[in-house]
């Protein structure tokens, strides 16, 4: 029986093949592509120079010939998974013994004290003691050891235990590399691997490291020509890409990739358009215009953008203006479509012109020529030469090269033509960006950071030598939370639980309303949460969402109905999220005009020696909320004290038990609606419904931060009085 290669040395070796191979214009080979006509869904109706032209049911695609050789690489770390498996396989393995050796999560029918690494291994050995091989090692840790050889899914899953670990290998930035998980299968299930392996042009790929890739400056070193800015949602990307290209003035196009983007409206096509068109009598004279369907080309933001370049460089005498194409959201379309052979273009001369021109379609050349002619939007200066940007450059049509550019017969990008770019890590795109593609670019992380406020120019505003922060807050139901606060606390939780930065938050994910400093409720809800519960957390541990130790998490629980049935934000769930995080929670601040007499001024007593405002506490055992504790201790009192039916009796034992209190606690529905209604006042009290039918209002706007704190004393009150005990969480 064959031995095994080892995984781990196998992988790191593809990896590093890769990483380093020749990625430029690779060819391949004819015996090959008349061998491989199709893969997975995918039929293969077109072989090009440097990409390949597929089919199925959905969609049409052109890919760059390099994700053949990035799946050909790949799929020589398939082949052998396979081995592997077989080989198990045939020493008698079944589905169970591999769930044995590496239990699923959601797998009942395991023992807990089978899931530990020291069983597994056991139960590896066991099955393999009549094994004898050299690679006896390799198989255990096959078995067990997943994360030596980048797997995920259980061995036992037949259709994809291997989709990860293969395209860990592929190094693509996004999770969804479905087209070169496809090509791999279809090598690994046809015989023309080999034919490929064992090529001329293979060796081309592998036997010339790709020279490193180094940032490419314009003429006057400033800038990067090609750049993507990318990071989690909200850090400011596309705010930084504005602020510099807004800041300067500089021309700027933008456009935004999707998965529907293409060639045609990205660069340009010829599209049906209203046009006036003349009208003849009976004697073939004009009598009048009407509007007509007519076919037009129609420029898109590349085009657009390259026709702008060459005017400003054309027309410029002592500086040349710089021509901005910035794209957002690069990674959720297919660059290999949409850019086509302007990928080639990509490559830049240390002159910041490309280094490789490339010859324009007919319809194209059309357009340029005449945007670039007399009477052009476009319009180049007579004077214009730039000859010297293509060393010892020869045309295909006996002429030089300015005169091949103005008449739009080559295509080659100006020095002054900025391509920027934004990408959202978290962003599962349809296609992966591949190596080649990546390298022609200048990559710039956006950290996520806290928010700081900027003057007109985005010039940060500075105070005591330092940054003055924006201060975003979290209002719900008159309570508020410090926004990154919060931030910090949930990115803390997301990295635990995904083991990366792609899915955090930044600081702009989610903004006030205009004119405002705060994020509301129902915005907090219905953006963060929906995102949190969805993306991120939808798949793994919830318990940060639970109202208490022993319910259930639902996303409906962060919604309630109001009197008049419409659903709203559940302030107690966004609290006990909080809470449950360890955010700490405050009272909004109101104006002093609160009612001096009744205290309902909570911020009076303060203690600055003693902060608990990261403290969790619970009543009788449960964890909740500050406000929903106080509700609960109200509830136990009401239930404790049968003989008390009246909301004012209600009232007058308590305020009695709580005789030292800087606030009233319970007020009646007639000392209720003696507030105005709309005043910050009336909006910090909850009303319970008793069974005599009168209503009890419950003051809200607790907090538990200082010793002084009233929560503190509610907690001696109910002690003394035997209603309980509320105590901090350990």
């Amino acid at each position: 029986m064959e031995e095994l290669l080892d995984l781990g040395v196998l992988k790191a070796s593809l990896s590093e093949l890769i990483a380093h191979s020749n990625m430029d214009d690779c060819v391949l080979p004819d015996e090959f592509k008349a061998k491989f006509r199709s893969f997975g869904e995918y039929k293969i109706e077109q072989y090009n120079l440097y990409t390949l032209q597929v089919s199925s049911r959905k969609s049409l695609l052109v890919i760059p010939n390099q994700w053949v050789y990035i799946a050909a690489c790949c799929c020589q770390y398939y082949i052998e998974l396979m081995k592997y498996k077989n080989k198990l396989e045939a020493l008698g393995f079944t589905n169970d013994m591999y769930e044995a050796c590496h239990p699923s999560k959601d797998n009942g029918d395991i023992s807990e004290d089978q899931k530990t690494k020291e069983i597994c291994k056991e139960k590896a050995e066991h099955y393999l003691e009549n094994y004898d091989g050299a690679d006896k090692e390799f198989l255990v840790n096959f078995l067990w050891n997943y994360e030596y050889w980048g797997g995920g899914k259980n061995i036992k899953r037949s259709n994809d235990f291997t989709d990860s670990p293969v395209l860990n290998i592929a190094n693509t930035i996004n999770a969804s590399s479905s087209l070169i998980g496809a090509i791999v299968k279809g090598l690994a299930n046809q015989d023309c691997l080999n034919l490929l392996l064992e090529s001329e042009e293979w060796k081309s790929f592998e036997g010339s490291s790709a020279s490193s890739y180094t940032a490419k400056k314009n003429s006057g070193g400033k800038m990067a020509l090609q750049q993507i800015f990318y990071g989690a949602p909200g850090t400011g990307k596309s705010y930084e890409v504005n602020s510099i290209t807004k800041k300067n003035r500089y021309a700027t196009i933008r456009t935004t990739f999707h998965p529907d983007s293409d060639y045609s409206t990205f660069v340009g096509a010829y599209k049906p358009t209203m046009a006036d068109a003349p009208v003849y009598g009976a004697q073939g004279v004009e009598i009048a215009k009407e509007k007509r369907i007519t076919y037009t080309f129609v420029k898109q933001a590349f085009l657009k953008a390259y026709l702008g370049a060459w005017q400003k460089l054309a027309n410029g005498v002592d500086s040349v203006e710089p021509q901005f194409l910035v794209i957002e959201e690069i990674n959720r379309g297919n660059c290999a479509q949409i850019f086509g052979d302007l990928f080639q273009l990509l490559d830049r001369s240390g002159n910041g012109f490309s280094t490789y021109p490339i010859e324009a379609d007919a319809d194209l050349q059309n357009e340029i020529a005449k945007e670039f002619g007399q009477g052009g939007e476009y319009m180049l200066a007579n004077e214009f030469n730039v000859d010297y940007a293509v060393p010892d450059y020869i045309s295909n049509y006996g002429k030089t090269l300015t005169e091949d550019i103005k008449l739009g017969r080559i295509l080659l990008l100006p020095n002054n033509l900025y391509i920027w770019a934004t990408m959202n890590t978290s962003d599962q795109s349809l296609f992966p960006i591949d190596s080649a593609f990546k390298r022609r670019w200048e990559w710039r992380y956006v950290k996520i950071s806290n928010g700081y406020k900027r003057g007109a120019n985005g010039e940060f505003i500075i105070k005591n030598s330092e940054r003055v922060p924006l201060g975003w807050k979290i209002r719900f139901n008159n309570n508020e939370c410090d926004w990154w606060e919060f931030l910090e606390a949930i990115n803390k939780q997301i990295g635990s639980v995904t083991s990366s930065d792609d899915k955090k938050l930044g600081y702009f994910f989610c903004k006030p309303n205009l004119g405002e400093s705060f994020i509301r409720e129902d915005k907090f809800v219905n953006k963060v949460i929906f995102y949190l519960w969805n993306d991120v957390f939808k798949d793994c541990d919830v318990s940060i969402f639970r109202m208490n130790d022993t319910d259930d998490s639902f996303y409906d629980m962060f919604f309630i109905e109001d009197e008049q049935g419409n659903t709203i934000a559940n302030p107690d769930a966004i609290g006990q999220l909080m809470d449950n995080l360890g955010v700490g929670i405050s009272p909004v601040p109101y104006d002093n005009d609160l009612d001096e007499e009744s205290g309902d001024d909570l911020d009076e007593n303060q203690d600055d020696t003693q902060d608990m405002s990261k403290v969790k506490f619970k009543y009788n055992g449960v964890q909740n909320s500050l406000r929903e504790i106080v509700k609960s201790v109200v509830l136990n009192f009401i239930s404790s004290n049968p003989d008390l039916t009246t909301a004012a009796s209600i009232r007058d034992k308590f305020k009695e038990a709580c005789a030292d209190f800087t606030t009233t606690v319970v007020k009646t529905e007639n000392e209720y609606n003696e507030l105005d209604v709309e005043s910050s006042k009336a909006k910090c009290w909850q009303a319970i419904s008793l069974n005599s039918g009168e209503k009890l209002y419950i003051y809200t706007q607790w907090k538990a931060k200082n010793a002084n704190d009233n929560f503190f004393k509610l907690m001696k009150v109910v002690e003394n009085n035997n209603w309980g005990q509320i105590s901090p969480v350990e």
